[in-house]
Formats: structure tokens, sequence, C-alpha cells
């Protein structure tokens, strides 16, 4: 079979299509999720709906840029809100002003900064590592819980993230080079699709240990 095709089938279809695995145990699960699971299965269903609507656009050799940026805004907040309910109910005003004044950077880049051909790699690398700071922050403060990690479910999710974003950081930053077909390009797009499937599994684990007797306490 031609790799190409093998390729654009990994990548097109069945890596956005396991994104069905943490939604199916998300819904199966719903009434045991609590308010940052409920956030998390509302990104990646609209997160796949704005997939969705990419591969549609590609197919019409259109411009989805600015489909990016809406992407990156949209992660971004769904993630940051995720990790309001998680830390403490004090920083969840500073945390909505984050996600106001990103969101402002990203347009404001998309319009001015980066023309309407280029990937969001200013904007997208620094809403990653921010990402990250979360991740690591959520480490730290449940780091000395005598539990087992297993059994705290959003340690899933937590590492599902942590993963996708602190590899993501630099390819982000490179993403416009790697628009050129060569072999090197798909290589590091199948990289990074695969760094997705992993993040995916680890979320339907997270989505399915909600329905056993574990919680997820908020961080002091």
């Amino acid at each position: 079979m031609n790799p190409q095709l093998i390729y654009n089938i990994y990548t097109t279809y069945f890596v956005p299509l396991c994104a069905l695995l943490p939604i199916f145990y998300g819904i199966k699960n719903y009434k045991s999720l609590s308010p940052p699971f409920k956030i998390l299965l509302y990104f990646i269903v609209i997160g796949s709906l704005i997939n969705m609507v990419n591969l549609i656009m590609i197919s019409r050799h259109m411009h989805t840029v600015k489909l990016f940026t809406l992407y990156t805004i949209v992660e971004f907040s769904f993630i940051t809100l995720m990790f309001s309910r998680i830390f403490n109910e004090r920083l969840r005003p500073a945390l909505y002003i984050l996600i106001g004044v990103f969101s402002i950077i990203c347009i404001l880049n998309t319009v001015y900064i980066q023309n309407k051909i280029e990937l969001n790699t200013y904007t997208r690398p620094i809403g990653a590592l921010i990402i990250v700071l979360y991740c690591m922050s959520y480490i730290i403060k449940t780091g000395t819980e005598e539990r087992k990690w297993t059994e705290d479910s959003f340690n899933w999710v937590n590492a599902g993230l942590l993963i996708y974003y602190a590899s993501g950081v630099v390819m982000f930053m490179f993403n416009n080079y790697f628009l050129t077909l060569s072999t090197w390009s798909l290589m590091i797009w199948a990289i990074i699709d695969t760094i997705l499937l992993i993040e995916y599994i680890l979320f339907a684990i997270g989505f399915y240990k909600c329905k056993l007797p574990t919680t997820t306490t908020p961080l002091s």
C-alpha cells in the first residue's frame, strides 16, 4: 500500500475518529462527571467539530488559518476553565482574565502580526506552555497525597495534557516549516498525531474511572 495513503488515512481519519473514545466514556458516565470532566468533554466535542470543519475546508482547497486561531482560543479557554475548577477558587477571576487576554492576543496576532496564510506559531506555543504550567502545578500540589496515582481519575487527564502540550511547545513553534509535503515534515506530523492519539487514550481512561469511587478534590 502507498505510504502516502497510509499516512493520510492515519492522520486524517484514524486519529480524529479516536476522539470518539473519550467522548463515548464521557457520555456514558456523564452523571458521575465532576465539573472539570464535563468541561473537558465539551472541549473534546467542540474540538472534534472544528476539526471536521477543517477537513471539509481542506477538501475544498480553502485556507484554514483562521480556523486554527479559533481552535487555539477554544483549546486554551476550555482547558483553563477546567483547571479553574481544580485550583483554588480564589484563582478563578485571574484565570478568567487570562482567557480574555490570551484570546485578544490570538486575534491581534492573526490580523496584524502573522499573515493570513501562516499558522499561529507565536500564540499557540505560549498557550501550550501555560497549559504545561497548569499540569505541573497539579502534580506538585497532589504529589504529597498518599493514595495511588491511578486512583485519581484526573491524573490520567493531566498526564495526557502534559505529554501532548510539553512535546507540542516546540513543535507548534515550527508548524509553518512542516507545511511542505517532505518526508521529514510528514514524519513530524505523524508524531504529533500519535501523541494526540495517546492523549485521547489517557482521556478515555480518566472518563472511564469517573464511574469508580474516586474523587478529584480542589487544590488549595
